[in-house]
């Protein structure tokens, strides 16, 4: 079992703790202390629970929580499971949705309600067109489980819990989570000024840069920087953007910026 200890303050106090057994936990509680442990260990996400339902050929299934970066660039639909449970009969199934399949109107009703401080515009932006992924937390570190979710660019983490003097609880998060694709932002195209504009926040710096656009084509485009906003404009050719409309960027893992009509 493994015990964690931590360095008191010299009043005495038991800084022993515990491990849980990973076995000994029903599924509503063990997400609820998923929840503690992802909103202590991992500062840069809101999580709460997520009851919409999203659709795959038919069948509706229903995640358990929801991820949401800091940053509104991406966000992760978590599916929350004990060991114990049928990989190919229930888990599979149901993260297959959730990463191939289609949000219904139950999922910004939810959000809202989980994410109240987040407007609702927002979230709905977030829903429709920020790249979502797919989690699994689990409770206890299946090698078999991993393998073959990555297969479908769906992560895995496992939580553990541990309980200190006076029943204090204590978590730990093995796995690592990695945003495989992010939006940068919207930018607002001028047919006039032949120029996309976004805020220079969104994290591209000024040059030449290559950007894939919604055609999938690859070509180089020039950033400036003026007064805190960004204008990116094609070297040679047409964009072929419509006047007065919104693209979105979006980054990969890899480093690759792609433009998304919105």
């Amino acid at each position: 079992m493994k015990r964690i200890f931590l360095e008191g303050n010299g009043n005495g106090d038991d800084n022993t703790y515990f491990q849980v057994d990973p076995t000994d936990f029903y599924e509503i509680d063990f997400e609820a202390n998923v929840v503690k442990a992802i909103n202590k260990l991992l500062p840069d996400y809101f999580c709460n629970v997520f009851s919409g339902s999203f659709i795959l050929e038919g069948e509706r299934r229903t995640p358990d929580l929801a991820l949401i970066h800091k940053s509104f660039s991406h966000w992760f639909v978590v599916e929350v499971e004990l060991a114990g449970h049928s990989f190919s009969g229930h888990v599979l199934p149901q993260v297959r949705c959730f990463r191939y399949g289609e949000p219904e109107p139950s999922c910004i009703n939810s959000l809202h309600r989980s994410f109240p401080f987040i407007s609702f515009s927002q979230l709905q932006t977030l829903l429709l067109y920020v790249p979502r992924h797919v989690l699994v937390i689990v409770n206890l570190n299946l090698k078999e489980w991993h393998e073959q979710l990555r297969i479908m660019d769906i992560q895995l983490l496992t939580v553990s819990v541990f309980k200190g003097k006076g029943d204090v609880a204590g978590y730990e998060i093995e796995g690592n989570l990695t945003a495989h694709t992010e939006s940068l932002g919207f930018a607002f195209y001028s047919a006039v000024d032949k120029c996309l504009r976004i805020s220079k926040t969104c994290g591209l710096k000024p040059g030449l840069i290559q950007i894939i656009d919604q055609f999938g084509v690859p070509s180089l485009w020039n950033i400036q920087e003026e007064s805190g906003v960004l204008w990116i404009s094609k070297k040679t050719g047409s964009s072929l953007l419509q006047h007065k409309s919104y693209v979105q960027i979006v980054k990969t893992y890899d480093g690759r910026i792609t433009l998304k009509p919105s």
